[in-house]
């Protein structure tokens, strides 16, 4: 009986996880669209979702750090540490090349590339974390190649190549926030104190955060030179707020707490469907469709990403 009130109970906490990861992905994917519709230049863009989803996480940060007992000592304590700092730019690179690629090659591609930045993690993870390298793993990178050729490939006749570059950059910043950190992590508990362990367990927020503040201080020479004006203007906050607090800040808060739940084979599964998705709200709201090369091209992707998903928990 308590074996089965046990199995019942841990059924409904995975279900609940689930539900919370595929909220995080469908919102994470409403960024595509988000950046077609807002009127403002690309930089512009950036800054402003970065500005307010600094807004946000600062007060979600807030709160856990007086819900675990921590104070402004422990984000003192991470902004000293360089690799924070460097995770934060990854961070940076990725949400402002992101919006710099959607802007020139279609949504879908953007995110398709980008979501090459899991592959990059597995192949770099050996390297910079001491993680063996299987042959799976390099099957996975190559099936990823195969796939953004496809996409490139697609797109050459469209003027759409320099988008899909910027892309591949962000993909190298989506893969440099987590290596960067685990790194960090994995030196910060190497004495397995728990002073550290409470430390570290705050640093992907606080890096996060830094990072938003990065890219709108980069963006910043541009928000003012092209401030957001005329009869669009409210239309365009009312997006980008959106954008900073719905796409970027709630969706982090979700996720976090649906990692608890759920194995990780089941949260990076669930979490491809944001590439999915993605693509198909640019269609409703723009219109806008990418060739048949880069949807080939970015199911390849998507489904190595997958296999790779499915593959570390096995091997772990």
């Amino acid at each position: 009986m308590l074996r089965a009130m046990k199995s019942e109970q841990a059924s409904r906490t995975s279900g609940r996880g689930a539900l919370l990861v595929v909220a995080a992905a469908t919102l994470w994917s409403t960024g595509g669209v988000g950046v077609k519709v807002a009127v403002a230049e690309p930089l512009v863009i950036a800054g402003l979702r970065s500005v307010f989803a600094l807004a946000f996480m600062a007060v979600v940060l807030a709160v856990f750090l007086r819900r675990s007992g921590g104070g402004a000592s422990v984000v003192v304590t991470l902004l000293r540490r360089p690799l924070v700092w460097a995770a934060a730019a990854s961070y940076a690179l990725m949400v402002v090349c992101f919006v710099l690629a959607a802007r020139r090659t279609t949504a879908a591609n953007a995110i398709f590339i980008q979501y090459t930045g899991p592959v990059y993690v597995a192949l770099l993870g050996g390297p910079m974390l001491g993680e063996r390298v299987s042959r799976r793993d390099l099957v996975v990178v190559a099936a990823c190649l195969v796939g953004m050729g496809l996409t490139f490939g697609g797109e050459l006749g469209g003027g759409r190549a320099a988008g899909n570059a910027l892309a591949v950059v962000s993909s190298f910043g989506f893969a440099g926030l987590p290596l960067l950190l685990r790194l960090d992590q994995k030196r910060l508990l190497a004495n397995e104190d728990a002073a550290a362990a409470r430390v570290a367990g705050h640093a992907p927020l606080v890096a996060m955060s830094l990072g938003n503040a990065i890219a709108a201080a980069v963006a910043l020479p541009a928000m003012l030179a092209h401030p957001v004006s005329g009869e669009t203007a409210p239309r365009t906050y009312l997006v980008l707020v959106a954008l900073g607090v719905l796409q970027i800040g709630l969706p982090y808060v979700l996720y976090a707490s649906a990692v608890r739940k759920l194995r990780a084979l089941e949260s990076s599964l669930l979490a491809t469907i944001e590439p999915v998705l993605s693509p198909v709200w640019v269609v409703l709201a723009t219109g806008e469709r990418p060739s048949p090369l880069a949807i080939a091209g970015g199911a390849i992707i998507v489904l190595a990403v997958a296999a790779q998903g499915i593959s570390a928990p096995r091997r772990a």
